[in-house]
């Protein structure tokens, strides 16, 4: 959706971001070791030349391999390659469970995340499994726990996503057997444009044994950054960026994969994350493009419906959100399967309604590499709500038409001006400390102008007895 130039523009932007405005850094090791390598203090940010990020793009793994338990299952992603790995994600605080009256949600524990990983591990569009839940035990414990459940049932590649007790790294590694099995995330900047020190812990650990770990950042336009779209793919690309220079330093050559989730914040109520509208699906498939410009393993988000509860809303702003962000180059998918309710729920069901749909999806995308892709996509979407049991309308593939029109059409320029404009408003947020309060005030402009999405629901009961067949035959209700 960006040319070649439009994303020079972008990186070019960041740099200067980055050169100029800088990361406020508080742990004292990584500000030396930065400022050792030709980074400079201004009082608590630092100021990274584009020298450096230039040399940690060149330095860093180009190729990660993720084994497996069983060794099958194991896959390798290349920067220079098309690929689409979906795994599971998130750290839901609830299940979504199915009731004679409908649905009904609860806390999510222990047995959950157990039930949940051998259930994913029997789905054939799992690659990977992210801990979609915690455990309900102390923080102490959690690492440990958690990798008790993943050694006894998982046999795909494992992303623990956080690690709670870097003291703890050598123990879940003894647990696991193999530290080759074993990925994790790290959210090492917070937005807008803040290192967050115990993070630095995680990373340094991490990367000291060789672990990939996936540098996430997930600003909301609106409220954590820009809400214009320009705004916040340069902030996030230059937290990102910043990522990658302090895990070069740390281990040259580390195997580290770029999750951008630029998202939107629902400015019309209460500033909610809009995880899977049309401005996101956008703005994250932006990012993973983005990603693949600087020939890097990308780590996408894609699939994560804003829904409280499975339907037929749920599954077109999946299918949309899975094809575009494939489509635009994400390789190892993230949080594709089983969320509900901005990642704050999951639900057995939903796993493998997902399952089920990305098949579809997967088919799609491959079996038509030089079609359009919103016409792959509206094709998959109808095709997944028919198998479900939606008769899919001429109002239906109208609001489906509607969406993919609002992924596909930028309503910002991207030239040299505008992202001089964007990088003025972020170094004022950023240099006011106040940047919620200078985002939300400049958001004006972009709501006038229909930034976020306001279209019609996608309306209609879902047949489930397939999925409840499966679930019953498996044993997971």
């Amino acid at each position: 959706m960006l040319s070649p130039e439009q994303m020079q523009l972008i990186h070019e932007g960041t740099c200067k971001l980055l050169s100029q405005t800088g990361v406020k850094v508080t742990h004292e090791r990584i500000a030396e070791m930065l400022i050792s390598r030709g980074a400079q203090r201004k009082g608590e940010r630092i100021l990274i030349p584009q020298n450096m990020v230039e040399d940690a793009l060149e330095k860093t793994a180009k190729s990660i391999r993720f084994d497996a338990p069983d060794p099958s299952y194991g896959f390798t992603v290349k920067a220079i390659e098309n690929q689409m790995k979906f795994g599971t994600g998130g750290q839901a605080l609830y299940v979504v469970d199915r009731t004679s009256d409908g649905w009904s949600r609860r806390p999510a524990g222990t047995d959950d995340l157990k039930q949940i990983i051998a259930c994913c591990d029997q789905l054939k569009h799992v690659d990977f499994i992210t801990r979609p839940v915690e455990c309900d035990v102390s923080e102490d414990r959690m690492d440990v726990e958690k990798a008790k459940l993943f050694q006894n049932y998982c046999s795909k590649p494992m992303n623990l996503a956080n690690l709670v007790k870097v003291d703890r790294l050598d123990e879940v590694i003894k647990i696991i057997g193999n530290p080759a099995y074993i990925s994790f995330i790290v959210c090492l900047v917070s937005s807008p444009l803040v290192m967050d020190s115990f993070s630095g812990d995680k990373l340094i650990a991490l990367l000291e044994k060789d672990i990939p770990v996936a540098i996430s950042s997930c600003p909301q336009g609106g409220s954590t950054a820009p809400f214009s779209e320009v705004g916040e793919l340069l902030q996030l690309n230059a937290e990102l960026l910043f990522g990658y220079v302090v895990a070069n330093i740390i281990r040259p050559g580390a195997k580290i994969l770029y999750r951008g989730i630029p998202i939107t914040s629902n400015l019309y109520t209460d500033g909610s994350p809009r995880w899977c509208q049309p401005e996101s699906i956008r703005r994250v498939s932006l990012a993973a493009q983005l990603c693949r410009f600087y020939n890097l393993p990308c780590c996408g988000t894609a699939g994560v419906s804003d829904e409280a509860e499975p339907s037929a809303q749920g599954i077109s702003e999946k299918v949309l959100s899975w094809a575009y962000v494939a489509a635009s180059g994400a390789q190892y998918i993230n949080s594709a399967l089983g969320m509900l309710q901005q990642v704050m729920s999951v639900s057995f069901y939903q796993y493998v309604i997902d399952d089920i749909a990305l098949g579809i999806v997967k088919e799609k995308l491959r079996a038509c590499p030089f079609q359009e892709i919103s016409q792959i996509a509206l094709k998959a979407a109808a095709e997944v709500l028919d198998y479900f049991g939606v008769a899919v309308d001429e109002q239906i593939e109208s609001e489906l038409a509607a969406r993919v029109k609002y992924i596909e059409n930028p309503l910002e320029p991207y030239n040299e001006e505008y992202i001089n404009e964007q990088l003025a408003i972020l170094e004022k947020a950023v240099i006011s400390s106040k940047s919620s309060t200078v985002f939300m005030m400049t958001a004006r402009k972009g709501l006038r102008e229909g930034y976020l999405y306001r279209g019609n629901r996608v309306e209609a009961p879902l047949n489930l007895s397939r999925v409840t067949e499966w679930l019953q035959r498996a044993g997971f209700v």
